[in-house]
């Protein structure tokens, strides 16, 4: 596992041994590919079918909205990574929200997500929080279920991802921002 300047020294990636990217840039790859989005929603298209998908009930109109929510995600990064840069609001810290679940009362590490601009959204991005206005992606996905849990593209990774990098940033001795630098 390594870490990745995203937007330093606020934005870090991790990039997990199996995979060639760092989980920002994978993110923003498959989000940004019609094909990949597309052969998932059809997959699951029995999922848009639930009544808060009403808008975009269809695998076309939702990865529309997929395209469109990645690319405002992407240059909301880049305006945040700005304004957290001049000490301006809107920053990091006023776009990530806690994750509650079983992550409720966690005061280290704390797992955070980011959500696409959306309403719904249907893209989350998970990371841990380090520092004031600094986060660690662990990864994320597209969101098509009331839960983590009820969600394909989540389920199998997003609980164990945050609790492996969890893990493996106390096994390291990485603790907060300026230990993230060093690696």
């Amino acid at each position: 596992m390594e870490i990745i300047a995203i937007f330093p020294p606020y934005i870090y990636s991790v990039k997990y041994d199996d995979r060639n990217e760092n989980e920002y840039d994978r993110l923003f790859d498959e989000w940004n590919d019609v094909t990949t989005v597309l052969d998932f929603l059809m997959q699951h298209r029995d999922m848009l079918k639930a009544s808060v998908w009403i808008k975009v009930s269809e695998p076309e109109l939702a990865a529309r909205q997929i395209l469109d929510e990645a690319e405002a995600l992407e240059h909301l990064f880049e305006e945040l990574n700005s304004h957290t840069v001049k000490g301006d609001k809107p920053d990091f810290d006023s776009h990530f929200h806690y994750l509650d679940g079983k992550y409720k009362f966690e005061l280290e590490y704390e797992p955070m997500k980011s959500y696409g601009g959306g309403r719904p959204s249907l893209l989350r991005m998970y990371a841990i929080k380090m520092d004031r206005n600094t986060y660690l992606i662990t990864g994320g996905g597209i969101k098509l279920g009331a839960t983590i849990q009820d969600s394909p593209d989540l389920k199998d990774h997003v609980i164990q991802n945050i609790d492996s990098v969890r893990a493996w940033l106390k096994e390291n001795g990485i603790m907060d921002a300026d230990d993230m630098k060093d690696n």
